[in-house]
């Protein structure tokens, strides 16, 4: 009671228990909620760890592949060009040296004879030296010359039958012989791309007599067009004669030559030459066109001069460069092959508690399906005893008897039924609904008078009672009195026996019946 004098009610708490058996559905549904294990986490993390690791790893020999690979096509291209630049540095020695030599015999011929010494009968004596000099002089203390091979050039000076070369002659370079002088000035790019630019350079020797007199030759190297010729450098590759001296370009072969920078002696290229006396290789920007370029130099043995070949580095890593492509692809495919297993994987860790729940649950709907074909295999071997039950005893009952089936069918009598009921055999036919056949015995009179429905659905409950069996008056067409009993079977059919009225002891509901049941005539 409380304190206004009510009475309390308690409150029922619901107790909730987990004891409440789950059918397959509930334990397959989606939404439901559930917590990872902590094997499940340390799972997903080792798997996570490893594919990383893996990723990694892809990478990692792919960088390292990438590198060697890049490493090896430049050294191929390093050792290519140091070749084609030791090739051009032992020509070039072997022409200035032949230059040498001829101003030697010469020298000592003009001092043995001046008098008689003429160039013109020495030049086709000496074709090697006129092969590699343009211009062969004497020239007194004054640097006048005296005799020259190239006849407009007497009376000047040395250089000054050359004032329109000041520029460097520049030239197309043939790939099959050598480059013809031309006085004129090529300006723009060639169409093969590869020209020759030089300029005048003179080796000279002090005569004996008289007293401040030259002999000299000059010299413009066809090693050079040679070389770059046949090294096969691309577009873009370069071969030059580099003066130490001054730091400046003598001679160059290439797409460079068109519109050179030809002071370098404050370049970094420059510097790295000077540094290296014995030769090597210079990776960078050249700086007479600024171009990248991969550039092996050589100087020659007591000249001031030195000796490059270049190839421009993308043209010369081009292979490494798709090696390096082919093989990032790869391994960009690796990768997602790893990441896709891993995740596949991970997927598979992660629901693994569901995806046991659900095979916890089919082998119980497995075995709830065990138990039912169990179940219904006992109740088909049932029904099939029964079956035979009620066929032995509609065969052998002296009275007429009918099965009905829980749906209210006939489905099987035997011939004294149809007869007691006063009913043509043919009338009767498997399936036939009892209450049709009920329905056939009210004549048409009592059809328009009475309820007909109600009164046959009555009739089906006395013969279906809700407990024990049932009985329904019946009335032949000859006047003969029936009692229709019904008796219930265990799978919900009905046997129904025709028994004579007078011998019929168990049938109290006959007596009971009320008037409007006797009110239906029977035809």
């Amino acid at each position: 009671m409380s304190a206004s004098g009510r009475p309390t009610r308690r409150r029922r708490r619901r107790r909730h228990t987990s004891a409440i058996r789950r059918t397959p559905e509930q334990l397959n549904q989606p939404g439901r909620h559930h917590r990872i294990s902590p094997t499940q986490a340390l799972a997903c993390g080792a798997v996570s760890i490893i594919c990383l690791a893996l990723i990694v790893l892809i990478w990692i020999n792919t960088g390292r592949a990438i590198r060697e690979q890049a490493d090896d096509q430049r050294a191929r291209v390093e050792a290519a060009i140091t070749a084609q630049a030791t090739t051009l540095a032992m020509q070039a020695q072997q022409e200035l040296l032949m230059i040498d030599q001829s101003l030697a015999v010469l020298q000592t011929a003009w001092d043995a004879n001046p008098d008689t010494f003429k160039l013109d009968d020495w030049r086709a004596r000496m074709p090697g030296l006129t092969a590699v000099a343009d211009d062969l002089f004497i020239a007194d203390q004054r640097h006048v010359i005296i005799q020259d091979i190239v006849p407009a050039a007497v009376g000047q000076g040395i250089g000054s039958a050359y004032a329109n070369f000041a520029n460097g002659s520049l030239e197309p370079l043939k790939l099959d012989a050598a480059a013809d002088r031309d006085d004129s000035m090529l300006v723009g790019e060639l169409g093969g791309g590869a020209v020759i630019r030089q300029y005048l350079m003179y080796l000279v020797r002090p005569l004996a007599k008289p007293a401040g007199w030259l002999i000299g030759a000059s010299y413009r190297s066809h090693a050079l067009t040679d070389v770059f010729a046949t090294a096969g450098l691309g577009r873009g590759g370069l071969a030059a004669l580099i003066d130490t001296h001054r730091g400046g370009v003598q001679a160059l072969a290439g797409t460079a030559a068109v519109h050179p920078t030809l002071a370098i002696g404050n370049t970094p290229m420059y510097q790295a030459i000077l540094a290296r006396p014995d030769g090597g290789i210079w990776v960078g920007v050249t700086p007479i066109d600024n171009v990248e370029r991969i550039v092996a130099f050589r100087r020659l043995a007591g000249r001031d001069l030195v000796v490059m070949v270049g190839e421009t580095t993308d043209l010369a890593m081009a292979p490494a460069t798709t090696w390096a492509d082919a093989a990032n692809t790869l391994a960009t495919i690796a990768s997602l092959l790893v990441l896709a297993i891993g995740v596949t994987v991970l997927w598979e860790i992660w629901h693994w508690r569901r995806v046991r729940h659900r095979r916890r649950a089919l082998e119980q709907s497995q075995g709830l399906l065990a138990g039912m074909q169990a179940e219904v295999g006992m109740l088909r071997r049932r029904a099939a005893a029964g079956d035979v039950q009620v066929r032995t005893l509609l065969g052998v009952a002296a009275a007429g008897a009918a099965a009905v089936d829980a749906e209210n069918r006939v489905t099987r009598w035997n011939p004294r039924f149809a007869g007691s009921l006063g009913l043509p055999p043919d009338e009767l036919r498997e399936g036939l609904p009892l209450e049709e056949l009920l329905r056939r015995q009210v004549s048409p009179e009592q059809t328009e008078a009475w309820d007909v429905d109600g009164e046959l659905a009555r009739r089906i409950g006395l013969l279906r009672p809700q407990a024990g069996a049932g009985t329904l008056p019946w009335m032949a067409p000859d006047g003969t009195e029936w009692v229709l009993s019904g008796q219930p079977l265990p799978d919900g059919s009905l046997l129904l026996i025709v028994l004579p009225a007078a011998n019929e002891a168990s049938a109290p509901m006959a007596a009971k019946e009320p008037a409007a049941a006797d009110s239906i005539a029977w035809s």
